[in-house]
């Protein structure tokens, strides 16, 4: 019985709190932008609440026999829940705008008939205005209405009572919207915070992107000119017969190797441009990994039998699949290649291998090259702490490769690691889920 119980509360609660979220976020869109939507939600948050106090009033008035005092509820409720109505048509300042007048009059009317201390909650409908409403002159005019209607209405009251309310449903009445005022303001409190760590989280990331720019242009000023540079140069030699054949052949292996460097460098800028691109999201689907790995492998394939390195696959013998964006993947492992063949000397060894764990797989890419600083690693992976050292060959690159490649592991539900030790080498590893 009392699994039966604890099964239908995990079925049951999951979709409640759906279904509230989804009258909470009734007429939300992208389109709106951040500061929008969040109002349309407070609009939709005050709507649901106010309706449903009011539905529990008009209850107990109901039990308490003030059939007056029902209908004014019940009319309160309609135009709070009205305002979600408003907002799922896209008309997101008509309810408020029609809402918080009519709810004045029918609390003033209360207070006129029964003395119950309603007329107090005019204040809560000030603080809704300014909260709610975006045009200011509405926002005045609202104010000032319902500030007149207390004073009014407070001074009547006694004279036009027609059912005199007990002292403790006024105490009552007092009580909860001293609570409801002060709700107003933490709520308040808090969305203007929620607002205020937004602006500087997009402050923050702003000042990461421009300090990124502004290394990107330093490193094309400097190394991504010089290949290009070199081609005019020698194109005017040619021009002018300065050039021997021997020193024709020894230029153009030169600006080949500078040419190759100015492409890698090119392809990096590229995958960074590629990832600051709004609206770009992971395409998982089911591959084979090991597969996908000898095609990089084949490409850098020249990279290898330049440097003379040996590379020792000990993942041929798995037969794996991963449900990944396969681009992502496949840019991630030919980044740690290039990197180990980078900083792995002539005629060295690189390691390829696989860690196969219950959910989750680890390919590991490990070289016997230059090695790192405990300092390096801690910011390796840094998007905003570019840097870019020369190879063992002074390969050049602009050092967005492994920002990069931890930006589209991350995407995809995993992450990289390092360990290294300057002098002896690097291991850096994929961690991805099954």
């Amino acid at each position: 019985m009392k699994n039966v119980q604890t099964n239908s509360k995990r079925v049951v609660i999951p979709h409640l709190v759906h279904f509230i979220n989804r009258i909470l976020n009734t007429g939300v869109q992208e389109v709106n932008g951040i500061a929008r939507n969040r109002q349309i939600r407070t609009v939709n948050i005050a709507g649901v609440t106010g309706g449903t106090i009011s539905l529990l009033f008009s209850i107990i008035n109901t039990c308490l026999g003030n059939y007056l005092l029902v209908l004014i509820n019940i009319t309160t409720m309609a135009c709070l829940y009205s305002m979600v109505y408003f907002n799922e048509k896209k008309k997101y300042d008509l309810g408020p705008m029609i809402t918080m007048p009519v709810c004045a009059l029918e609390l003033s009317a209360s207070a006129l008939m029964y003395n119950n201390n309603m007329e107090l909650y005019l204040l809560l409908v000030v603080c809704l205005s300014l909260i709610l409403l975006n045009n200011k002159w509405v926002m005045l005019a609202l104010s000032v209405f319902s500030a007149v209607l207390l004073g009014v209405t407070h001074r009547l009251a006694p004279i036009t009572v027609i059912h005199q309310a007990t002292e403790g449903r006024r105490i009552t009445n007092a009580v909860i919207l001293l609570i409801m005022l002060l709700f107003c303001l933490y709520y308040f409190r808090m969305q203007i915070m929620g607002y205020t760590k937004e602006l500087e989280e997009s402050n923050r990331q702003l000042n990461i992107s421009n300090k990124t720019r502004e290394k990107l242009i330093s490193i094309l000023a400097h190394d991504m000119s010089s290949p290009i540079n070199t081609l005019f140069f020698m194109l005017d030699l040619l021009q002018e017969d300065m050039l021997s054949g021997k020193d024709f052949a020894e230029s153009s292996r030169l600006l080949t190797l500078q040419a190759r460097n100015l492409q890698e460098n090119m392809d990096g800028l590229l995958q960074w441009c590629y990832t600051q691109m709004k609206g770009i999201a992971p395409q998982p689907t089911h591959f084979n990994l090991v597969a996908l790995i000898e095609e990089v492998i084949t490409f850098l394939q020249p990279q290898f039998q330049k440097k003379h390195i040996h590379l020792q696959n000990d993942i041929a013998q798995y037969t794996c699949i991963v449900y990944a964006d396969q681009e992502h993947v496949r840019l991630i492992i030919r980044n740690l290649l290039s990197n180990a063949i980078k900083f792995s000397y002539r005629e060295a060894t690189i390691v390829l291998s696989m860690e196969d764990r219950n959910d989750e797989l680890i390919i590991s890419v490990a070289d016997f090259g230059v090695g790192m600083t405990a300092d390096v690693q801690e910011r390796i992976f840094a998007a905003d702490k570019i840097h870019s050292t020369p190879g063992t060959g002074n390969e050049k690159g602009i050092g967005l490769g492994l920002s990069l490649s931890q930006e589209f592991a991350q995407k995809n539900n995993g992450f990289l690691s390092v360990l290294s030790e300057e002098g002896k080498g690097s291991t850096f590893s994929l961690h991805l889920h099954k």
